[in-house]
């Protein structure tokens, strides 16, 4: 693990606890923060929120995300906005049955930014549901 990667996931760790980190092959870190309480509107409660951060982290920038467990939907049964369960995380194996957020960053300060900040992304972008 980096030293960057280490000391941003322990300020990530002061408001979700449970999050970790794993490096996959390419030096990209996993990071998985479960038992997420998932705002009103969705089908399931309580998921897990899984990202990566690229080789080059924190000057390349996490891309997307994808949720646990697979088949998430909007709590009338209907898919959510850019989303598909096809799209599996690159370079985890064996694959997760998950499903993808197609969500990009408008800004990122790889000197202000980290994990803690693209949490909060995902948050924003779960709430409200859609």
């Amino acid at each position: 693990m980096t030293p960057i990667i280490e000391q941003q996931l322990a300020a990530l760790q002061q408001e979700r606890p449970e999050a970790s980190a794993a490096q996959l092959p390419s030096g990209a870190h996993l990071i998985t923060i479960p038992n997420v309480t998932m705002p009103p509107g969705w089908s399931v409660r309580v998921v897990t929120i899984l990202f990566v951060a690229p080789p080059g982290y924190p000057a390349a920038q996490p891309d997307c995300f994808w949720v646990e467990p697979k088949g998430l939907r909007l709590e009338n049964g209907k898919t959510p906005q850019n989303t598909n369960d096809a799209n599996p995380i690159p370079e985890v194996q064996p694959p997760r049955d998950v499903t993808w957020f197609s969500w990009h960053l408008q800004h990122w300060n790889p000197n202000q930014s980290s994990l803690l900040t693209y949490c909060n992304v995902i948050m924003q972008r779960l709430s409200p549901a859609r």
